[in-house]
């Protein structure tokens, strides 16, 4: 590898799922934060080249920036293990751990139980096909998402007595129900085993749901950081961050999403991203900042992790 004043950096953006948008967003914030330290830089979109072809570049190490399918599930990370390309950001298996939600939920909820502080998340709740239509079988609030997938695509909150909408039934072929908790919505960035602060998403939706809208859209949600909360639900909101960062071998970064139950006074993990968003409305930067460091900052220790899994 080349000294760091040489370094040649392949960010690699885009694809053709969901996420597209996403991850270009997120890619030009992150080149230009590569620019900026000084190293050499060369942006490939996925879905104009052959992985293969990577070889024959003349390159240090990949700076992932996709989102969902391919990019954050294991398959891309798996391709530069055989390449034996240094990658930024998880592993093959963490990546494909975190993004199967009921998996991770799983492995979570194991390690943890018998702890004494064991993760809680909201109850699974079982989907059943009937005819053309899908139906959850609980008489309250309930929220339907992807099994896997991430900025909030195909998510949808089903109110007590509504049915599954069609569009859901068939644009994603596996779906996962959980019961709505909560009152606030809670996110912590870990950044090189650093849980950095607590971030509550007020969203300006009617729906009062941090759905692809509320993320992406310019005024779509205010952050408010540290968030207003009891400082032992803080306190517990960074140390389950950390603790499952490390339970599933997170590299350099990752973000864990949680909703907290203010009249209950209880915390639910929902998920964590081994792909946070980097784009100018995303929390990571916005965490990180805070914390005193710059978007520069972050993407250099970001790079200084990269590495390929033998």
């Amino acid at each position: 590898m080349n000294s760091p004043e040489n370094m040649h950096v392949l960010l690699l953006k885009g694809g053709d799922g969901t996420e597209r948008d996403v991850s270009l967003n997120t890619a030009a914030a992150c080149a230009k934060a590569i620019k900026q330290i000084g190293y050499k830089i060369t942006e490939v979109d996925i879905a104009d080249i052959e992985i293969t072809s990577l070889t024959k570049m003349n390159i240090d190490l990949c700076f992932n920036a996709l989102h969902g399918d391919l990019g954050e599930d294991g398959s891309i990370q798996g391709l530069l293990n055989l390449l034996k390309i240094p990658y930024t950001h998880s592993g093959v298996a963490t990546s494909s751990i975190a993004m199967d939600k009921i998996n991770f939920k799983r492995i979570i909820t194991n390690a943890t139980q018998f702890s004494d502080d064991p993760i809680n998340f909201p109850k699974t709740l079982p989907i059943k096909k009937k005819g053309k239509h899908l139906e959850v079988d609980y008489d309250g609030t309930f929220v339907v998402k992807p099994i896997k997938g991430g900025s909030s695509v195909g998510v949808s909150i089903i109110k007590k007595g509504k049915k599954i909408p069609n569009n859901q039934n068939f644009i994603h072929e596996k779906l996962m129900a959980e019961t709505y908790v909560g009152t606030k919505e809670l996110t912590v960035t870990v950044l090189n085993e650093n849980p950095l602060c607590v971030t509550e998403i007020i969203t300006s939706n009617e729906k009062k749901f941090y759905n692809y809208n509320a993320k992406y859209n310019k005024n779509g949600s205010f952050h408010v950081l540290p968030a207003d909360i009891p400082k032992s639900i803080y306190n517990k909101a960074m140390s389950w961050a950390l603790k499952a960062h490390q339970i599933i071998g997170c590299k350099s970064i990752s973000r864990s999403d949680f909703r907290y139950d203010a009249n209950e006074n209880k915390l639910y993990m929902l998920e964590l991203n081994t792909q946070p968003g980097m784009t100018q409305t995303s929390l990571s930067p916005e965490q990180a900042s805070y914390c005193g460091l710059s978007m520069n900052d972050m993407i250099k220790m970001i790079i200084k992790e990269a590495s390929y899994e033998c």
